[in-house]
This record gives C-alpha cells, sequence and structure tokens, in this order.
C-alpha cells in the first residue's frame, strides 16, 4: 500500500504548473482550501490561481474560506450578500466587479468611490440610492478611481435617478458600453457630453421627452442603441439626431391603438436622414388591435430593415411586432389586461394559446430573447478560468488581460 502511494505522489510531482493551474481553475474556491498544506510548490500553484468569488445570503462563518485566499487572487467579485471583513482596496488586481447595495453596509458603500483598482474593466452596481450630498456615480464616470473600466452597468432603486455634476469635463473617462435600467431627459445631454469615448448605450425612459434634448453637439462615437421609450416616435427621432453614427439600434415601446403600417412607414422616411449608417434593426413594439391578421407584410415593404419584422398575438387584443422575439412576453408593463367575459383561445402557432405555450418545453428558451452580453463573464461552473470581456469599439469579445 505505501509504495502505490508514493508511486501515486511521484506521478503527481512531474506534473507541469500549468496542469494544476488548470485543474485549480474548475474548483470551487472553498474547496481550493483543502489543498493547501500538501507541500510548498502546491501553495504556490494555488497562490498563483485566479478565482471568482459569489458572495449571497449566507452565514458569516460560511464565508471564513475567503480570508485564506491572497485577495490578489480575486480577479472576479460578485457581492449580493454581507461580508464585514470586505475591503475592496486590496484587490487590486479585479477585473469584474458586481455590487449590490442593498446587502452592503454604509461604510462599504462609500468604498466603492474612494478605491482605486486600475484594472477594472467591468463594474455593475445594483440598487443604487442616492442620499443628500452624494455623486456616485459622477466619481465612477470620472475615470480616476477606475481607469480602465470600459463596461459599466447601473440599477437605480425605485425613488432614485442617474444625477450628474453638469459642466464637469471627464478627461479620463475610457467608457465604452454602458448599461442603465433607466434615465431621465434632464440628464441626457451632460451623459452625452461627458461620456466621449462610448461605443454602446442601453437604457429606458420612464417619461416622455422634453420638446428638445440639450446636447451641445452630436455623440459621434454612440454606435450601438438599445432604448425603450414611451413615445416610440418622436423620441427617437430625438435621439437619433444626437447619434448620428448608429450602425445598431434596438427600440422598444407602446403604440397603444395607433395605425402600426404609419408608424413603421414615417420610420422608414426619418432614419435613412438621421442615422444612414445603421446596419442592423431590431423592435419590441406593442400595440392593442383587434384584427385578426398581423400587418408584418406591409411593414417590410416600407425598408429593408425591417424585413424580419413579425406580429406576435398576446391575449386579447395585445399584439407585439418585434424582430428578435418569436413568442409574445405575457404579463409585460404595456399589456391591456382583458375583459372578465373574454373566451379568447387560439390554438395556431402564430397566436397565444396559454395550453400550447406551457406545453411546449422549448418555449422556456424564448424568453431569453435579450441575450445578456455580460454573459460572457460568466466563466465555468466556479469561475475561475479564462475570461472575455466584450469591446464596443472592435465589437467583438476579447481575452481578458
Amino acid at each position: 500500500m505505501s509504495d502505490i502511494s508514493v508511486s501515486v505522489q511521484l506521478r503527481l510531482e512531474v506534473l507541469p504548473d500549468e496542469l494544476f493551474l488548470e485543474i485549480f481553475q474548475y474548483l470551487d474556491p472553498v474547496d481550493l482550501r483543502s489543498f493547501k498544506g500538501l507541500n510548498r510548490r502546491i501553495d504556490c500553484v494555488i497562490q498563483a490561481t485566479k478565482v471568482n468569488v459569489v458572495v449571497q445570503s449566507q452565514k458569516q462563518n460560511d464565508l471564513d474560506y475567503l480570508l485564506s485566499l491572497v485577495p490578489t487572487q480575486i480577479i472576479r467579485l460578485e457581492l449580493r450578500g454581507s461580508w464585514s471583513p470586505l475591503s475592496l482596496s486590496t484587490m487590486t488586481e479585479l477585473r469584474s466587479l458586481t455590487l449590490d447595495c442593498a446587502s452592503l453596509s454604509r461604510r462599504q458603500l462609500c468604498q466603492i468611490v474612494k478605491i482605486n483598482l486600475p484594472n477594472l474593466k467591468r463594474l455593475a452596481v445594483e440598487n443604487i440610492e442616492y442620499h443628500p450630498g452624494e455623486h456616485s456615480v459622477q466619481a465612477i464616470f470620472n475615470g480616476e478611481r477606475f481607469p480602465s473600466l470600459k463596461i459599466c452597468q447601473l440599477e437605480f432603486n425605485d425613488v432614485a435617478d442617474l444625477k450628474l455634476i453638469h459642466n464637469e469635463s471627464l478627461r479620463n473617462n475610457v467608457l465604452r458600453s454602458l448599461v442603465l435600467n433607466k434615465c431621465n431627459w434632464a440628464e441626457f445631454g451632460t451623459l452625452l457630453h461627458q461620456l466621449t469615448n462610448l461605443r454602446r448605450l442601453e437604457t429606458s425612459f420612464k417619461e416622455p421627452g422634453l420638446t428638445m434634448v440639450n446636447v451641445a453637439q452630436p455623440h459621434l462615437s454612440i454606435h450601438h442603441l438599445k432604448v425603450t421609450l414611451q413615445d416610440p416616435l418622436d423620441d427617437l427621432k430625438k435621439i437619433l439626431k444626437s447619434t448620428p453614427n448608429l450602425t445598431r439600434l434596438r427600440i422598444r415601446g407602446k403604440l397603444g391603438r395607433k395605425d402600426v403600417p404609419d408608424y413603421f412607414k414615417e420610420m422608414a422616411r426619418f432614419l435613412p436622414t438621421l442615422t444612414s449608417r445603421l446596419q442592423h434593426f431590431d423592435c419590441e413594439l406593442y400595440c392593442i388591435s383587434s384584427s385578426s391578421h398581423g400587418k408584418e407584410s406591409v411593414i417590410r415593404q416600407f425598408h429593408p430593415l425591417f424585413k424580419s419584422v413579425q406580429c406576435l398575438f398576446g391575449r386579447g387584443d395585445n399584439r407585439c411586432y418585434a424582430t428578435d422575439i418569436t413568442i409574445y412576453p405575457t404579463n409585460n408593463e404595456y399589456e391591456e389586461s382583458l375583459p372578465l367575459n373574454s373566451s379568447f383561445m387560439r390554438s395556431s402557432s402564430n397566436h397565444w394559446d396559454p395550453y400550447h405555450y406551457y406545453s411546449n418545453e422549448d418555449d422556456e428558451d424564448a424568453y431569453d430573447y435579450a441575450a445578456d452580453e455580460y454573459s460572457a463573464w460568466e466563466r465555468n461552473e466556479y469561475g475561475n478560468g479564462p475570461d472575455m470581456y466584450w469591446d464596443a469599439e472592435s465589437d467583438e469579445w476579447c481575452p481578458l488581460p
């Protein structure tokens, strides 16, 4: 037995460090602790392993294993639970950081805008709320604390909104991709003025636009725009005047009981004028119509970009004209409720049928129509392996440096 044990040990010793690194990348960070202390060589390999750490709502003693990690080992941190020993200032090798403000203490929240993370490329902050005198978002944007930040996703809570310091120049900012769960028209002009290197913008406007968007000059660097608008026609015109170099556009909103072909006909008229470089167009436009037939065949004739538009049938008179989804998203915020005496039920594949819908196992994937571009940051099961990040300038995924 002892001879077998020695033989196995000798075989392990001849394995190169690179192979150990590859193996450790597929282990849960908590399991790495079991390998520590075997010998000095293995300890050195473990310390060289870059790890992904996800903190959920757990008991504090369940996270004790994190204290055994060298802070510079952590290159991706997702923090959605309380962790009192947290010190972001020591994690100087972080490439990706996700924080839920609702689970952090006041002291930890203050760290976000005071620490220096020179290698951070992606930042996601959820449940942002403002306190008097705070300008946390401005500190994120100015580029001094996060000089390598290229991808940023900010989610404000129900009572908070984007607030920027007007007339402030952000010369150090290199942000390329920005996702805001909501934006207001009063800050939109300032946002475009300050983020001069922005290539991709995704946001939602909860109110109709003002008479005029306050933009001193068009933003020429934004190529991709994904936006939800309360007035998908007039508001879209205002935004496109500020972003004339778009190559990709996705518009979401409600047309109500407006004539849908007239809307697309008008859009086909101003799109070539306002966005002459537009190559890809997607939409998700909700309307109310009693017609039993869609009007996509008419719409597709207005512009080559509309060739993928199709009509999705929801419950009752609810309709959605879309390009990149195949099933009507039920219970959306634009959906009108059914009359009490409604007996709506259809079995055609082009119409909503609750029995067919829930019995088709393939339909579950249909809800993934808004494929999250940040999914590339999700590595293997434990996230310790090589990663990619989306570079909005080159419009492709690039290896994480």
